[in-house]
């Protein structure tokens, strides 16, 4: 599997990751998990069309827009799979 087929995996398994937070939050948080995901989505078509760029050892920012509330931070299999998209494309995407 190629690198943009393994950060593809990575941020589809954060989506799923995303909607199963939202049964678990209030209205505030899942309209801010909405707002999230539709984020997620735009890396992913991105990725799709050939736009997204080589990390260069950046981030694609799924982690910081976990932390901005504690309480979803606090959803260990949403913040793993945040961290997994971040550390993958920062680490193994510095070129494609």
């Amino acid at each position: 599997m190629d690198k943009r087929e393994e950060l593809l995996k990575k941020l589809y398994l954060l989506i799923q990751e995303i909607n199963e937070a939202k049964i678990v939050v209030d209205d505030e948080k899942s309209r801010y998990l909405n707002n999230y995901e539709n984020g997620i989505e735009i890396v992913i078509k991105r990725l799709q069309d050939g736009t997204l760029p080589a990390s260069k050892g950046g981030l694609i920012g799924a982690m910081r827009g976990i932390s901005e509330y504690d309480s979803l931070a606090s959803i260990k299999t949403l913040y793993d799979a945040a961290s997994d998209v971040d550390v993958f494309y920062s680490r193994e995407c510095q070129e494609w």
